[in-house]
């Protein structure tokens, strides 16, 4: 770090771990954080280095806790960060320096700009295929898959991957991380936190809802039924299938006969952004089925226990 400073400030930087900092701050830091005390052209600040991930949250908190203890302006030493959390901290005006790569010290004047740093395209909504493959990690248990292994995986281009990855790397979800200069997709170890951290940047797979007058007995299950295939829920007294946005090109789905208000329900069919078949069998996978309800069904409570349920026994 004292090298990579000096360079790219172009001045002598005096930088020691500070600890007395730790007996003036809670227990939790020391096992958290390195705290550096640093000397720039005869200005002291201090700067936090973590030890292990720590949320863009947290660290927000954290520093702010070491200014209010300390006294003085601290900022955050990062081995590697991601576009998204460098832009948040920008944002939000919280000095950082990434080692080797970037500096952000605005209390010095000091931004430059990321060295080596890929362009990667702002990211409002997940992709289906980027969902796809983060549910197919945690069910195979992905452990730092490459970007040409997790291709063969998913039976897509190494092109497609790399876009995915680019979008996780944006959304800050963190099933990503580095392994030496290449990206590796891991599953997360504490599935039921992941999902409570990341469930707000998911998307409903459903593209769109038909209510047929006839059952057309397809070979795949979705929503409700296949809620039904984890759970002791009852069915309705008609099947919901899947279908994907390829596979309904060359189905007679959307000229089938709609149910009118009238009209017995035959079978809803839904048009999904993708599909998992989970365990190898032609049920909708049960993270998926947690996104597909509609309000409606998020609103009986018959629904949520059995949804609860089914990720306890089948995914936590």
């Amino acid at each position: 770090m004292k090298d990579f400073l000096e360079k790219a400030l172009r001045q002598t930087v005096f930088i020691k771990e500070d600890t007395e900092a730790y007996k003036k701050l809670p227990l939790v830091f020391s096992g958290r954080y390195t705290v550096f005390s640093v000397k720039t052209n005869g200005l002291m600040w201090l700067a936090i280095k973590p030890k292990a991930n720590v949320g863009l949250v947290t660290l927000r908190k954290d520093k702010t806790r070491v200014e209010q203890a300390m006294g003085l302006i601290c900022a955050i030493f990062l081995e590697q960060a991601t576009t998204y959390m460098k832009e948040k901290m920008v944002e939000d005006g919280i000095p950082f320096v990434v080692i080797g790569k970037q500096i952000y010290l605005p209390f010095l004047g000091y931004l430059l700009c990321s060295k080596n740093d890929r362009e990667i395209k702002p990211v409002h909504l997940i992709s289906f295929l980027t969902q796809k493959l983060l549910f197919t990690a945690i069910y195979e248990s992905w452990d730092e898959v490459k970007v040409s292994d997790a291709a063969k995986r998913m039976c897509v281009s190494k092109m497609s991957i790399s876009r995915c990855y680019d979008e996780l790397e944006y959304l800050n979800i963190k099933a990503l991380s580095m392994k030496g200069k290449s990206r590796v997709v891991s599953a997360p170890t504490d599935l039921k936190t992941f999902w409570k951290e990341n469930f707000v940047k998911l998307r409903n797979p459903v593209i769109r809802r038909y209510t047929l007058a006839e059952d057309l007995s397809l070979n795949k299950k979705a929503g409700i039924s296949a809620l039904c295939e984890y759970s002791l829920l009852s069915d309705n007294s008609y099947p919901t299938y899947a279908i994907t946005k390829r596979e309904i090109s060359e189905s007679s789905i959307r000229t089938a006969k709609q149910a009118s208000f009238s009209d017995e329900i035959g079978c809803v069919v839904l048009e999904l952004g993708y599909f998992i078949g989970y365990d190898g069998k032609g049920v909708q996978d049960p993270l998926s089925i947690s996104l597909s309800m509609t309000e409606e069904e998020k609103n009986d409570e018959r629904i949520n226990i059995s949804i609860n349920e089914m990720l306890e026994e089948f995914v936590w």
